[in-house]
């Protein structure tokens, strides 16, 4: 503590001038002042109101405290105990001895007996460095004071005023919170129910904290789960969605505050407000959000409001189970103490006792030695609490204690103090040793109990903020003590721009989680899953696997993936391509981690153009026709890379023989005659847009013609449905027409109409499985009327347990019709292969 020095230096100077003889007057004075006022004119106790006085010292800091109370700090009972004979004492309340704290009694007494002015005159005469003009707001402050200095010097033990702890708040001024905000909050300071968009909890505003991304960083580590017990020592815990699932109150919940805030405003719910600035939870739908959401547990401890409050609070965190251990102790209150009045009692005693900063201070130590971090508000005057660097004329308790760290607060989305912050000048532990977002959004209260958000501004909220921000490093690496916790605190936050000296402090939460989990200096990895292949002018895919610091499988939310070249789609973590030339490419996939480290990896994949598959359907090799009788050429020529997807689409054919016979001619489909007879070898070729051909002949016979014609087939078609209806063929529930017709030559009537179907294996277009099955016959109609689905003669189309999961490939199918005339002479004419599904996946 920065004053010790002081108080170590007038204990030496005593102790030489009690040695030496030398016995100057003091010049201690206690006066009255009948213009001071406290803050607030009484404070509650367990037995009603108490009544405040105020004392001013010469270095003009204003002290409040309870009349007819002070505290006694001792080890040695009998000197408590000729104390209270004295004066008709009675103790209120004590503490056990912790470290080097010695115990203390909350004493209430009735000094209106003491003389101030023989006090003094004695005191004086026998204590040479006894200074200080204290002004006092009534004649029984006075007394009290005067008693404190009296007791002080002839027990030689510690004995001050119960001074008054006032909260340091300041009046009203992607997750989903409360849905909209106050009316009463600025308008030029824009709010939304996303927690992560907030100033003071994004990354990349002036601020830059990071609390959103340090919740995906735990979240990417599995550490939410991890809990961190967090005590509020305050006033006015409203129960509300806000809290954390566990929690728990020393008393009851829902009993208001009495104590005012900073500039005497009422805040009866304070507790409540530093509760979820501290660890609101998020996404809720409901009031705010706070650093220790997602891992806080609370332990809500009211706050009385006084000097012997803060002790004995300290003391039975270390002493009594009731606490259930916290780590982490937030302080959102304080007062300033002024050196004179610490000096003094010091003086009074001889330096055989602790003063009462000393006392204090010692009871903060010893609670920090048991492994706890505790955090204090700065305090809303403005003040520089290291005095310029001078020579310090208070101490800003709890604040400026030893193992205590204090909290300043920066201005609505700006690094710089707010105006109303205190601040310290100094770099040592013993200044403001953080600053946080003075400004916060604050959910309902009993007074204002609808779910909107609402600004609150103070160092209050400071405060837990940043003890929040300790309790997600703490989630992140249990096994930290509390000042490796604190050292991860200091050491990554981000330095100057508060406008002090360029040393201050900024709590930058992500920062502070990256290093409690330990994160290596690699990048996140990625693996990449794709065929080394992809068909031209077909989709091919690559799928990304990314692996994060936390060994865990990345997901493009938290590590978002970048493909070069573009594909032509996303889903999730895959990318869909579409090459249109045949070559050998490189794709390149980047990532970039929750700490903005950067993982890559690389694919080559060849895009390969396949020949066209071309299929003579009719004639057949070996086929007989005579001369000048229409031959019906039926092929088909499809490309796996052109036409929709899936493919094979079909492509342009060219038929090719003999150029005496009117070869080549183009088109799938064709009918021919040919006027001479002799062999004749037919070539259906097809090639694709780059180049590749393929190729299927048959050899047929002319001959003469017979005596008897066969009949001709004057109409034949077309087929319908001609559009596919089922994943580029039709269900096996289609109805399939087509008109057809026949004359005889020789009138042999009648005539026979026979259909008649071939079929394909679904696992190898090529090879048939049912040949020339026989679906109607008539002689009164060549029209096709036919649904395969109801005719299925010889199991033309099988089914799964026939093919198994080929079945769902389905079948090509060509018809032929057949025209026979009563003489038996026969004509044909058939449609090109359709594809058929019998097994459809639904």
């Amino acid at each position: 503590m920065k004053h010790l020095w002081k108080l170590a230096l007038v204990s030496v100077l005593v102790l030489i001038a009690a040695c030496n003889g030398q016995r100057p007057n003091g010049t201690a004075q206690i006066v009255v002042d009948n213009t001071l006022t406290p803050t607030q004119a009484t404070i509650p106790g367990p037995d009603g109101p108490r009544p405040v006085a105020r004392m001013v010292g010469e270095s003009g800091i204003a002290m409040d405290f309870v009349l007819g109370e002070l505290i006694i700090s001792t080890d040695d009972p009998a000197k408590l105990n000729a104390f209270l004979s004295r004066w008709g004492g009675q103790v209120l309340s004590e503490t056990e001895k912790v470290g080097d704290a010695p115990k203390t009694y909350q004493v209430r007494l009735n000094p209106s007996g003491a003389q101030v002015e023989a006090i003094l005159q004695r005191l004086n005469q026998s204590l040479p460095d006894l200074k200080g003009r204290f002004s006092t707001s009534s004649p029984e402050a006075a007394q009290l004071l005067a008693v404190a200095l009296s007791e002080a010097n002839q027990e030689k033990m510690t004995v001050t005023p119960n001074f008054v702890v006032l909260p340091a708040a300041i009046a009203d001024g992607s997750t989903a919170e409360a849905p909209t905000r106050s009316s009463l909050s600025p308008a030029d300071i824009p709010y939304t129910p996303n927690a992560f968009n907030w100033t003071y909890m994004n990354r990349g505003s002036a601020q830059d904290i990071g609390v959103g991304e340090a919740w995906r960083l735990l979240e990417r580590a599995g550490r939410l789960s991890n809990r961190v017990r967090i005590m509020i020592l305050d006033g006015g815990f409203a129960l509300n969605n806000d809290f954390p699932a566990t929690r728990q109150v020393v008393g009851s919940w829902n009993e208001s505050s009495l104590l005012q805030c900073s500039g005497g405003n009422s805040c009866p719910w304070h507790g409540t407000h530093v509760t979820t600035a501290a660890m609101g939870r998020p996404d809720n739908g409901f009031g705010v959000a706070g650093p220790a959401g997602p891992v806080g547990e609370l332990l809500a401890v009211p706050f009385q409001g006084d000097f012997i409050g803060i002790i004995s609070t300290l003391e039975r965190i270390i002493t009594a189970t009731l606490f259930g251990n916290p780590k982490i102790i937030n302080m959102s209150f304080g007062f300033e103490l002024d050196l004179g009045w610490d000096i003094a009692v010091k003086v009074a005693c001889l330096g055989l006792c602790p003063s009462p900063s000393e006392v204090m201070d010692g009871f903060a130590v010893a609670v920090s030695a048991t492994g706890k971090l505790l955090f204090a508000a700065a305090g809303n005057e403005g003040k520089d609490v290291d005095n310029g660097g001078g020579i310090e004329g208070s101490t800003h308790i709890p604040c400026e204690l030893r193992s205590v760290i204090c909290v300043g607060g920066m201005a609505h989305d700006s690094t710089a103090r707010d105006l109303g912050s205190n601040f310290g000048t100094k770099r040592d532990d013993n200044s403001v040793d953080i600053y946080g977002p003075f400004w916060v959004w604050a959910g309902p209260d009993p007074e204002s109990p609808a779910n909107e958000a609402r600004l609150r501004a103070g160092t209050s909220y400071s405060s837990p903020f940043v003890a929040g921000v300790a309790a997600l490093v703490w989630a992140a690496n249990p096994s930290l003590s509390a000042s490796q916790v604190w050292a991860i605190l200091r050491d990554t936050a981000h330095v100057g721009g508060v406008g002090v000296g360029g040393f201050e402090r900024r709590v930058n939460a992500f920062a502070a989680v990256s290093r409690a989990l330990e994160v290596g200096s690699s990048g996140p990895s990625v693996a990449l899953s794709a065929a080394s292949t992809a068909d031209l002018n077909r989709e091919w895919s690559i799928t990304a696997n990314v692996t994060d610091f936390a060994g865990n499988n990345c997901l493009p939310v938290f590590c978002p993936l970048t493909f070069d070249p573009a594909p032509t789609r996303t889903v999730g973590n895959t990318a869909y391509y579409r090459f249109n030339t045949a070559a050998s490419r490189t794709i390149r996939v980047t990532t970039r981690d929750l700490l903005g480290r950067e993982g890559s990896a690389t694919r080559e994949v060849t895009v390969i153009n396949t020949a066209p598959v071309v299929r003579i359907d009719a004639p057949s090799n070996g086929d007989s026709f005579y001369q000048g009788q229409t031959v019906n050429l039926v092929g088909t020529a499809t490309d796996l890379n052109e036409g929709p997807d899936p493919g094979p689409g079909p492509i342009a054919c060219r038929w090719e023989g003999s150029a005496a016979d009117g070869f080549p001619r183009t088109g799938c489909n064709l009918s021919v005659t040919f006027s001479t007879t002799g062999s004749r070898t037919l070539t259906l070729r097809a090639t694709d847009p780059q180049g590749l051909s393929s190729t299927a002949s048959v050899t047929i016979n002319i001959t003469l013609p017979p005596a008897n014609l066969p009949p001709n087939i004057n109409t034949f078609g077309p087929l319908s449905p001609s559009e596919p209806n089922y994943s580029g063929g039709f269900s096996w529930n289609t109805t399939f027409t087509a008109p057809a017709s026949a004359t005889d030559p020789e009138g042999n009537n009648p005539i026979t109409y026979i259909w008649r179907a071939t079929s394909y294996r679904p696992d190898n277009d090529s090879v048939v499985w049912r040949s020339n099955v026989v679906l109607s016959t008539s002689t009164t109609s060549g029209n096709l009327s036919w649904t395969p689905s109801t005719n299925n003669p010889s199991n033309l189309l099988g089914d799964e347990s026939t093919f198994g999961n080929a079945c769902y490939n389905g079948q090509l199918v060509r018809l032929e019709l057949v025209a026979r005339d009563s003489l038996g002479h026969e004509s044909t004419r058939s449609f090109a292969a359709i594809r058929i599904y019998r097994c459809i996946v639904i």
